[in-house]
Order: structure tokens, then C-alpha cells, then sequence
């Protein structure tokens, strides 16, 4: 017999629990509605129906006007219209449907997503029932969970107002899109680099001192080409950084000889997604100094710290011994109006926590002292900020209490998965090898390349370019000066350093890479003659099938999750005979 050790499985996970699942996109469909059997009585709020003419009453779906209408009524407790929309959304995502916010549940047939959401209200009731969220660990998590949620909420109401700043965004752009102009020329000799160097240093036209170093087989290059960095080796975009328009670089040392580059302007190419990149790193940038200016004041409004005492705490002096006496210090680090202090021990007791093998090497490697000022600040933020969240009401608000009922739920249900189901469910040996044998098929993998490589429009450039890179030519430098070379947007092949499956490549390339190993060269022309490559082999992997040892645990897991869930389906169906589940929603139309 074995039985995995438990695998915190959520419910939704299971698809079972779906109900804090996110909202599904996109405004409300006129055309789709749900059909209830009774409108709620007394009228509420986030419950508009409408009395159609044949006198159905019409609930909209995706509607916030409609979000809070019961579909379904399990021991008192309430399944809400948007919790059925949003976990039949969830299983579209889950299954790849095409919209990617999800699909709108036109058609669909509900009832099994809508048994689902039944069966674990009734578990979520019985775990009450036995007083499973009156253990420690599940009042302890809660707790946490409402202090983290007012924190966050109060977060992001101080960061709500910020815009990202022009300014940045447009550094930020111009950083991330910026490609030099650069004229270089490779020698395969350091001291023909310098005199080259040399040459142009006294006055000497570039491009002429190219041109003639060109024809006496010195040198190769020169071309003006348009480079972003991030495309070039190190070394060279370390010394591209460091020149002025017009100005001529050193020699370099690079893979294959010397390179002496000219830079001849900058340019910023239009980047519509680079740009939004740089609107959100801004805009991220600008929130945080929102948060941290918040914080300060919360500081002069609620705290009184004691620098001098926390400047002076020496917490690795004495060791681990007295390392562990401070965890026991009850002197205030800070005390804060309407709140416990934060002491000695508390920052000790937290710092403790982040080096979970111990702590008497982190004391003698001297790490524990250089967190201190952060754990302090971290643990004061999170004390002002849940004081002000308070101080505020934002724990009276309907957002706070919905998302606390909502995590109290999957609390409740993943604790009774722990105690009560989990425990109860054995996989043993035979069950997870017979699952291998059936699906060993989706365990074999066929012949797999990691590629790069250049492509060319004649036959000729791409047997060039391949005797130079067996003579040591850097591809990268390659890449940017060969002559010949193919657009990218013109290229039938484009490799990218993905791991790609021999399967989905031309049969003429497979071909042309067998036998093939790490780093080797090959020439390949496309089946049409348009396109002619130079493919160096990154990485390759054999076929072959992964032995059972290396999937057990998955296989493993697998049994186990269909085992839960059957057990779920069976404790809840016996549930269902002593509690009573009213179904409130008829059909859903569009």
C-alpha cells in the first residue's frame, strides 16, 4: 500500500471549489440571461431582474446589476449568479477556449458546474458543523488573511490615484528600444587591430582604412549596420556604451579575433509594446513611492520609534544563545498608538523565521544583522497599515467582507479535504503502474533540437558564413556583418534556441541534422532553393521514454486527485439526504 502524503489540493484544483474564481471579462450580453425561479424577497442589491413577457423573470449574465442573484440556496448559504458564471468561465479556461478571458456559457449546460458548486457548500457547512475553522491553524489563517486583504486594500487605495511619470516612461522606452548605428571590422590579429586603431586615431578616414585593410585579407566588415545591444556579446556592448557619436572605439577582444567599432548615431524605433512595458515599470515605479510615502506618515501619525535602541541591537553578539534570550526581549522597538508595541522579540522572533535551517550559521556568516532593518520596517508597515485600514472602516466595506466569506469557504473546504477526506484515501502501487501502461504513449518523446541559425540567399554567402564559423568567427558579429543574409521577415526558418521536436521541422532539415551533436554545423537549403542556412546544433536529446520511476509521483498525484474527488462526490451526496439544497435558477438562454 502507499498513500502519497497529503497534497494540499484546493478545490479548485479539484474543480470543485470555483466560487472565488476571477470575474469573467467583457460587459454584460444583453442577449444572455439566466432564468430564475423567484426574485429575491425582500428586493436586493446587485439583484435587477426583469419580468419577461411570457412572465419568466430574467437575470443578466455578466451583469453587476445581477451578481448578487442566488442561483441555489445549500444549508442557508447562497450560490450567487456571478459565482456559477464566473466558475462555468473557469472551466472554459481550463478546457483552451478560444476567448481569452474567457467564453460566455451560451448553450451550456450548467447543472453539472452548478452540482459542483453545491457539493462543496455542503462540505463547507459540515466543516463549521464539526468546528474544523475553530482549530488554531484555521483562526490563525484567517486572521492573516483578513490583516494581509486590509493591508492591501488600503495599498492599493493610496496607489489608485498615481500616473505613470512622462518623464520615466520615456527613459524607460528609450532604454529598452535604443539601437546603435555601428561600423565595425573584425582582425584576426591584435596587432593589426591597433594599427588600424592607430591609424584612424591620427586622422585616417574609417571607412578608407577598412576598405584597404579588406583587400590586404587583414580584416573583414565595415558595413553601417543598426544593433540593439541586448543583440551583441557583452564586450562589445560594453565598449559600444561608452562611445560618442562619431567617436571610434579600441580594439576588443571577441571570439574569433578583434573588433573595432565606429559609432555613427542612435536611433529609437517605434515599439508600441516596448512602450506600454515602460508605461507599467513607471507606473509600478510610481505606486510604490506612493505606498512608501504613506507609510512615513502613518509612521508620524501612529508611531514613536526608538532609533537609538534599534540602531544598537546587535542580534549575532553572544551567538546563538543570546540570539535566542532577544527573541524573549519585551523592549518597544516602537510603540504604536492603539496597538501592541512591536518589540525586540518580534523583529528576533520573524528574523528567526527567514533562516528555517537555523540559525547559527547565518550568526557567524554575519547575514543576520543586514535584515534587520528590513524585517522592522516590513513588520511596523504591516502593524500601521492594518491601524489605519481600521481607522478607515475599510473592514465594514462589502469588498473586504465578500472576499473574507470567499476565503473562509476554500479555508473550510481545503481543512475538511485534510481531516476528514484525504486521510481516508489510499493509492497503492498497481493503480499508478497500470495508469502508466495505459498512457505510456504520452510519455515517449521523439528527437528534439535546440537550434540557431543564419539564413542566406545563395547557396554560396551560406558555405562562406560556415567556413567562417569554423574558423572561430563570433556568430553574433557574423550575424550583423554578413553579406548576404536575409531579413528576418523574409526568413522560412527562424530559430530561437527553442527545444523543437524533429516532427514539426522540414523533413529535408531533419535530414541534414542526423547524427548530429552539441555544436555542430549544417548547411541546409529550403525544399524551394529561396532560403540557405548555416544551423549550429545548441542542444540535442535523444528519443526515448521516460522510465515509470520519473513519472511515479505525477501518475501518482493523478490517482489521488481522482480518488478526492470521488470521495468529495460521495460524502457530499450523502449530505444532500439531511440538508436542504434548493435550486433557484431554471435555465440560462442567449
Amino acid at each position: 500500500m502507499m498513500n502519497p502524503a497529503p497534497s494540499n489540493l484546493s478545490p479548485c484544483l479539484l474543480v470543485l471549489c470555483l466560487a472565488s474564481a476571477p470575474a469573467a471579462a467583457g460587459a454584460a450580453d444583453e442577449g444572455a440571461f439566466a432564468v430564475l425561479r423567484a426574485a429575491p424577497t425582500p428586493a436586493r442589491a446587485g439583484c435587477a431582474v426583469t419580468r419577461a413577457k411570457d412572465g419568466e423573470l430574467h437575470a443578466a449574465l455578466y451583469a453587476e446589476e445581477t451578481a448578487a442573484c442566488p442561483v441555489a440556496r445549500v444549508a442557508g448559504d447562497e450560490i450567487t449568479l456571478a459565482e456559477l458564471t464566473n466558475a462555468l468561465a473557469t472551466q472554459h479556461l481550463a478546457r483552451g477556449a478560444k476567448a481569452a478571458h474567457g467564453e460566455k456559457p451560451k448553450g451550456m449546460d450548467f447543472a453539472p458546474t452548478l452540482d459542483r458548486l453545491v457539493d462543496v457548500r455542503l462540505l463547507v457547512h459540515e466543516a463549521r458543523e464539526m468546528g474544523l475553522l475553530e482549530l488554531p491553524d484555521s483562526k490563525d489563517a484567517l486572521e492573516a488573511f483578513r490583516d494581509s486583504t486590509l493591508r492591501t486594500m488600503l495599498q492599493q487605495e493610496s496607489a489608485r490615484p498615481v500616473k505613470a511619470d512622462p518623464a520615466e516612461v520615456d527613459r524607460l522606452f528609450k532604454a529598452a528600444v535604443k539601437q546603435w548605428k555601428l561600423r565595425s571590422v573584425m582582425f584576426a590579429k591584435e596587432e593589426d587591430a591597433k594599427a588600424f586603431g592607430a591609424a584612424v586615431a591620427k586622422g585616417g578616414p574609417f571607412e578608407a582604412l577598412v576598405k584597404a585593410a579588406a583587400a590586404e585579407k587583414k580584416a573583414e566588415g565595415g558595413e553601417p549596420i543598426f544593433v540593439a545591444p541586448a543583440r551583441m556579446v557583452p564586450e562589445l556592448a560594453t565598449a559600444a556604451a561608452a562611445l560618442k557619436s562619431g567617436q571610434v572605439g579600441p580594439p576588443v577582444k571577441v571570439t574569433g579575433g578583434w573588433v573595432v567599432m565606429k559609432l555613427e548615431g542612435i536611433r529609437y524605433p517605434e515599439d508600441a509594446k516596448a512602450l506600454e512595458e515602460a508605461r507599467a515599470k513607471s507606473l509600478a515605479e510610481q505606486q510604490h513611492r506612493a505606498v512608501q510615502k504613506l507609510h512615513e506618515a502613518l509612521v508620524k501619525k501612529y508611531a514613536v520609534v526608538d532609533r537609538k535602541l534599534l540602531d544598537g541591537l546587535d542580534l549575532e553578539v553572544g551567538g546563538e544563545a543570546a540570539f535566542q534570550a532577544l527573541a524573549k526581549d519585551p523592549r518597544p522597538l516602537a510603540t504604536i498608538r492603539g496597538e501592541p508595541p512591536l518589540t525586540v522579540g518580534d523583529v528576533t522572533s520573524d528574523i528567526a523565521k527567514k533562516f528555517f535551517h537555523g540559525i547559527g550559521d547565518p550568526i557567524k556568516e554575519h547575514r543576520v544583522n543586514k535584515a534587520k532593518a528590513d524585517t522592522f520596517e516590513i513588520l511596523l508597515g504591516a502593524r500601521l497599515f492594518g491601524r489605519e485600514a481600521r481607522e478607515r472602516r475599510l473592514d465594514q466595506r462589502p469588498a473586504f467582507q465578500r472576499r473574507v466569506a470567499e476565503y473562509e469557504r476554500v479555508l473550510a473546504f481545503n481543512t475538511f479535504l485534510e481531516r476528514v477526506i484525504i486521510p481516508g484515501v489510499k493509492v497503492v502501487e498497481p493503480e499508478v503502474q497500470a495508469r502508466y501502461q495505459a498512457r505510456q504513449a504520452e510519455f515517449t518523446s521523439p528527437q528534439m533540437y535546440r537550434l540557431d541559425g543564419l539564413a542566406f540567399s545563395s547557396a554560396a554567402a551560406a558555405q562562406a558564413a560556415l567556413e567562417q564559423l569554423r574558423g572561430g568567427t563570433d556568430p553574433d558579429w557574423l550575424r550583423a556583418n554578413a553579406t548576404g543574409l536575409l531579413k528576418p521577415e523574409a526568413q522560412q526558418l527562424r530559430f530561437d534556441g527553442t527545444l523543437l521536436s524533429a516532427a514539426t521541422l522540414p523533413a529535408s532539415l531533419v535530414k541534414a541534422l542526423a547524427g548530429a551533436q552539441r555544436g555542430d554545423l549544417r548547411l541546409h537549403a529550403s525544399d524551394d532553393g529561396r532560403q540557405h542556412s548555416v544551423v549550429r546544433v545548441l542542444d540535442q536529446v535523444a528519443p526515448g521514454t521516460k522510465p515509470y520511476p520519473e513519472v511515479r509521483e505525477t501518475l501518482a498525484r493523478e490517482v489521488e486527485a481522482e480518488k478526492i474527488g470521488a470521495a468529495v462526490r460521495d460524502y457530499a451526496a450523502k449530505l444532500r439526504g439531511v440538508q436542504p439544497v434548493d435550486v433557484l435558477i431554471g435555465r440560462m438562454a442567449g
